[in-house]
């Protein structure tokens, strides 16, 4: 036997508010459904409907608010929304009140319809929720990779220590625009999960279409496909053409500092290898007068002391000294000049 009872009654339903979406964490959001059968005129059913939400979320500060009505099956249908983008914060809530006697058994006829629908519209709006995240994480990247644009003109000043802070960029940045393209990805995941589900909202729009009575309105729930679907997808796709052309400017800015790095530590390796070549040259030219038949040290040393023997041991140490010391600075030095001279011709050819 049916009973009535006063709307504030619906407050039992939810006791300590145990059906709120702060409570069970819904991971793709929440849709309630509140049924009732109004004993009153339908002039009275909109504030009906609202009583019946008021009880249902007593003590609680997550009431959604009203955001549209209709007419479904031939009886009224109110739809409320808390507006929240976080999934595990949304609580979309549907209030029917039957008033006509084919309501409830269209109702059970399109029930799995409505279930698949209602799960469409959670998937869209956890999509574009994910996309809003990935595009605040892209734009923090975005951000960091300007100013190493930025850096990275202003190394050109300092030659002294760009190449180590060339190669320190070169460490840090391949993981930031790896991370970037991930993100860019993502973002074309979830445009292209909107898109999809989108298409099967539709679909099982279209089932409930075919059941509905010929008085009944459900734009509300053609509303949220034709507008707020379509205003999710833009979205993404504006932020995608802002995003898109920072990530080649950052690959581009990511192969100049390769190039640069590679070609001066090429120049680095070149200029070592002259000077190793160099070096072998003024040795070589250095040991090769060491044993030239001339004795150039003799001479000079004999014409300046033309008294005093070289003969060692026998001319004593001091002239043995000098004779050493001077033999030894001469060809070195001679080396060095030779040396000198082949380095300075060896990097004028290289350039």
């Amino acid at each position: 036997q049916n009973v009535t009872v006063p709307a504030s009654q619906f407050s039992r339903l939810n006791p300590q508010g145990c059906l709120l979406a702060s409570n069970i964490q819904p991971s793709l959001g929440q849709t309630l459904v509140l049924y009732g059968e109004p004993v009153g005129t339908p002039e009275e059913d909109r504030k009906l409907a609202n009583a019946c939400v008021d009880a249902f979320f007593q003590g609680s500060d997550q009431k959604p608010q009203f955001m549209a009505s209709g007419q479904l099956f031939g009886s009224p249908i109110f739809a409320y929304d808390n507006g929240k983008e976080k999934p595990t914060e949304q609580c979309h809530l549907l209030v029917c009140l039957n008033r006509h006697p084919e309501t409830l058994k269209l109702v059970e006829k399109t029930s799995l319809s409505f279930f698949n629908l209602l799960c469409c519209r959670s998937k869209i709006l956890f999509a574009y929720h994910e996309a809003r995240w990935c595009y605040r994480e892209t734009r923090g990247l975005y951000g960091q990779l300007e100013q190493e644009v930025t850096d990275f003109k202003e190394l050109a000043t300092q030659r002294d220590t760009r190449l180590e802070q060339l190669k320190q960029k070169l460490t840090e940045m391949p993981s930031k625009t790896f991370d970037y393209a991930v993100y860019l990805r993502d973002l074309e995941d979830h445009k292209t999960a909107i898109a999809t589900n989108a298409e099967n909202y539709d679909y099982w729009l279209e089932k409930i279409r075919e059941s509905s009575l010929k008085d009944d309105n459900i734009e509300f729930l053609a509303n949220f496909l034709n507008q707020r679907t379509k205003l999710f997808q833009r979205q993404i796709q504006t932020n995608l053409n802002y995003l898109k052309p920072g990530q080649q400017l950052f690959d581009q800015m990511l192969g100049s500092i390769r190039g640069i790095v590679e070609t001066e530590q090429a120049q680095q390796e070149k200029r070592l290898e002259r000077w190793i070549a160099s070096v072998g040259i003024g040795l070589a030219v250095s040991g090769i007068s060491s044993q030239t038949a001339a004795k150039p040290v003799e001479s000079i040393i004999t014409q300046l002391y033309p008294k005093q023997s070289l003969d060692c041991p026998k001319a004593g140490v001091t002239p043995c000294l000098i004779y050493s010391v001077v033999f030894v600075l001469f060809h070195v030095g001679f080396g060095f000049i030779t040396a000198l001279i082949f380095g300075r011709i060896m990097d004028r050819g290289g350039k």
